[in-house]
């Protein structure tokens, strides 16, 4: 009989999801999670034993994945889960999957088959980060996908429609945009969420980058760990309030200037 995963009795598991329910509870805090918005996923790949038969699991189809996920193991969001319940109901709003060998589609470890759970609707965009991110063997194993208020609002602007104005504005806003995020954010145009079109969008605009931002939707986030992946999203989402802050004031902000972020650069050795 396969093993069926728990976040309940297995150790890894379990301190996984203390750490997710910590963040989803800043994220629904900060009304970056309405209803069941937003999700995510991390690579477990060799922290927890995989499977070696699969019958009695429960399969769904992938369009697309790329071949160096071919069998690691991720933990993600069920489709449909309010990010707000994960720190009272884990079993039913996480779970633990593999990616098939032939990459035909993933299985559902932690529920029983029949039970009919699936990943979240964005898995297709956040496995083709993970993919992009093992072939450029990254240490960044987690993605988050949240609505922060601001940074959709500046989306919606045509003046920020566009990577260069949109970083200029935020390591413009703060110095520590410029510290964390030294290599600034990307900037996808809008897709249909949900769709390939929009994890391919997504890979386009991260590439060597940790955090990019979806046109009128949210943004993704990658890091080492949850809490890395938050803190990106946490410090340009600050740099957004400050600008709404200073044009609600009845004041056009003045910015960080070129030699003053040059002195950051300098400073925190960014290259």
């Amino acid at each position: 009989m396969p093993k069926q995963y728990s976040f309940k009795t297995d150790k890894v598991l379990k301190r996984y999801w203390e750490d997710i329910s910590e963040v989803t509870q800043y994220l629904w805090q900060k009304g970056w999670a309405e209803r069941n918005a937003g999700n995510l996923s991390i690579d477990i790949t060799g922290e927890v034993a995989a499977p070696k038969e699969f019958s009695q699991y429960m399969k769904y189809p992938l369009q697309k994945c790329g071949k160096n996920l071919a069998g690691r193991l991720f933990i993600t969001t069920i489709t449909g889960a309010r990010l707000r319940d994960i720190a009272k109901d884990r079993e039913n709003t996480l779970l633990v999957v593999m990616i098939a060998k032939d990459l035909s589609g993933y299985y559902v470890l932690n529920v029983k088959k029949g039970a009919a759970k699936k990943a979240t609707s964005e898995f297709p965009s956040h496995l083709m980060v993970h993919g992009m991110l093992r072939a450029s063997n990254s240490p960044k194993r987690a993605v988050i996908h949240t609505h922060p208020n601001n940074l959709i609002a500046l989306s919606q602007m045509k003046e920020f429609k566009n990577e260069a104005k949109l970083n200029a504005v935020l390591f413009g806003m703060h110095p520590e945009v410029r510290v964390v995020l030294p290599k600034g954010v990307g900037f996808a145009p809008y897709r249909c969420p949900g769709s390939l079109d929009l994890a391919e969008a997504t890979i386009g605009s991260l590439k060597g980058k940790s955090i990019t931002v979806w046109e009128k939707h949210g943004v993704v986030s990658a890091g080492v760990d949850i809490f890395e992946s938050f803190d990106f999203i946490d410090t340009i989402a600050k740099a957004a309030d400050i600008y709404f802050l200073c044009k609600m004031a009845g004041e056009e902000p003045e910015g960080l200037s070129g030699a003053q972020l040059k002195e950051i650069d300098g400073a925190f050795g960014n290259s």
